[in-house]
């Protein structure tokens, strides 16, 4: 969840600023009668302009309450996939054969060759989820330049009398995660690119973090994401909003935000709620204790001071161990040693009180290096006998565990805790594991992963894996107590899922897993199941040698 809980609750204050630095647009509108404007994008672009419910639908939503006579033409050119070298290839190649991106009704060439008016583009996404680019300034500048020779050709092709930039919206839903502090640094590029050359920047990366944090005000498991890329409801107002913005629409910005006001905060009837974020303060897998800050949100229709109040499981603690206020923290800590340790957090106040269950998942050790792609064969076939790595049966038998792995390429890889959160693909499921949290991926990246489960006494249970992302290539291999339980391209198999029968001993027992990644997304879940009505309620998890 966002780590920084915002102290208001008005939405068209929040809206006209940026939490990254970036200009909220021109007081000027930029959009004149009968306008066509083009948006150039991927996937959010095409499903901005899919239906009534996306954000081009919602710009002239907005638009139609301010100049109801005289709105603009709204062309959206979305690619799936799409990075900005490819649309460079596709502006080429539009130029001599007819050409279409996601919808096949809507012609590149023509729409370029035709008029335009406002020329929007809205590209960097995949070149962050493929990826495209490694996690280096030279990457990102060589990057912006790309961008800037693709607007060059646009601009003399169309020769459009307004260009806009909208930065980048996230790729997870954590602003910390590698993924969007990389996008944090092309989106400064993409306004340093806006002021030098006289475009409109249009701030839908920030707007979309701002929107989800007021969401959050109300609510803990709000999203702003349907899959932590595309944008969902909410996620399409924002884009809608900080567009409009950007083009000098405020007043059309405000009513949308106004008119799906229930997208993001509930009615006054509804009132009070209890919300909060949930950060993890940074710790080891060898640390006995793992802490936690909670940030609460009382909102009431009128002002009341609530009182808050954490219970924690036994063994954990809170300091303090109650607040009184409409806002607070909460230092929490203990071992994360259930499959889901809760916490509940009580609020009353006049009369009324609220209770959230926080569900915290047992952790991962995970160690993460650069590799070589061992065992794949044109980076769609994996085989596991191929991939046989001199550290492998070391890690799957328990040796080896506490120093830095040796990876093929690059430095060793220490091992870190991972802690599944509802910010990443999987949410905080307790065998989920989302690499966006750990590491900025590129091809042939390799992580391991382990855990200790002790079980009270021998029994069967089943070990389920599978994948919550929509895109991906990967390989997987799970191992317990040293037996191998899957190996292989588990994103290729019926259904992304595989399920396969183990036995618990009674004791510890060690969770292993290797994975090595191709493209686009990288979680996975890895759930132990009981069988025969077995709800394994005794199970307890360590990250540390027990």
């Amino acid at each position: 969840m966002i780590h920084q809980l915002l102290v208001t609750v008005l939405a068209i204050g929040l809206l006209g600023a940026t939490s990254t630095g970036l200009h909220a647009g021109e007081e000027t509108p930029a959009i004149r009668a009968g306008d066509r404007i083009v948006f150039i994008g991927d996937s959010i672009t095409a499903q901005g302009a899919r239906g009534g419910g996306g954000w081009l639908a919602l710009i002239g939503d907005g638009l139609r309450q301010v100049r109801p006579t005289s709105l603009p033409v709204l062309i959206g050119l979305g690619g799936s996939g799409s990075t900005v070298s490819h649309w460079q290839h596709v502006e080429k190649h539009s130029r001599t054969e007819p050409s279409t991106l996601d919808d096949k009704e809507i012609d590149v060439g023509k729409t370029l060759d035709g008029k335009v008016d406002i020329v929007v583009m809205m590209l960097g996404m995949n070149d962050v989820l493929s990826p495209t680019l490694a996690n280096t300034a030279a990457d990102f500048d060589a990057w912006i330049a790309r961008y800037r020779d693709l607007i060059d050709v646009v601009r003399t092709r169309c020769h459009p009398r307004v260009i806009a930039l909208a930065t980048v919206t996230p790729c997870t839903e954590d602003p910390a995660s590698p993924k969007n502090v990389a996008l944090a640094e092309m989106n400064q590029r993409l306004a340093t690119l806006a002021r030098e050359q006289g475009f409109r920047l249009l701030p839908t990366g920030a707007a979309t973090y701002e929107l989800q944090a007021l969401g959050q005000t109300f609510n803990p498991e709000f999203h702003v994401t349907g899959d932590f890329v595309h944008p969902g409801g909410a996620g399409h107002l924002a884009i809608a909003v900080g567009m409009l913005r950007g083009l000098g629409e405020a007043a059309a910005a405000d009513h949308l935000l106004t008119t799906h006001a229930g997208l993001y905060r509930p009615a006054t009837d509804r009132l009070p709620t209890l919300s909060y974020t949930l950060a993890r303060v940074p710790g080891s897998p060898d640390d006995a204790e793992q802490r936690f800050a909670i940030s609460y949100r009382w909102t009431a229709a009128a002002a009341t001071a609530a009182v808050v109040t954490p219970s924690v499981p036994e063994g954990w603690r809170s300091e303090p161990t109650s607040l009184t206020g409409d806002h607070g923290r909460f230092l929490i800590s203990g071992p994360l040693e259930r499959a889901q340790n809760q916490i509940r957090l009580n609020a009353s106040a006049g009369g009324e009180s609220r209770t959230q269950v926080i569900s915290i998942p047992a952790a991962w050790r995970i160690a993460s290096g650069r590799g070589r792609a061992a065992g794949w064969v044109h980076n769609s076939t994996y085989r596991p006998t191929d991939d046989r790595q001199p550290v492998d049966e070391r890690l799957i038998v328990g040796e080896g565990l506490q120093a830095p792995v040796a990876f093929p390429l690059g430095d060793p890889g220490a091992w870190a805790l991972y802690v599944a959160s509802s910010d990443y693909t999987g949410l905080n499921r307790n065998g989920s594991v989302d690499l966006a949290a750990v590491a900025f991926f590129t091809h042939g990246q390799q992580a391991y992963g382990a855990r200790w489960i002790h079980s009270a006494r021998a029994r069967m249970i089943d070990l389920e894996l599978g994948t919550q992302g929509f895109a991906g290539t990967w390989s997987l291999g799970v191992w317990l107590n040293g037996k191998p339980a899957y190996e292989g391209k588990l994103p290729g198999e019926p259904e992304r899922q595989v399920k396969t029968a183990m036995t618990l001993n009674q004791g510890w027992n060690l969770l292993v897993f290797k994975s090595s990644f191709i493209q686009w997304q990288w979680q996975f879940s890895i759930e132990v199941k009981g069988q025969a009505g077995d709800d394994l309620a005794d199970l307890r998890f360590a990250t540390r040698p027990p």
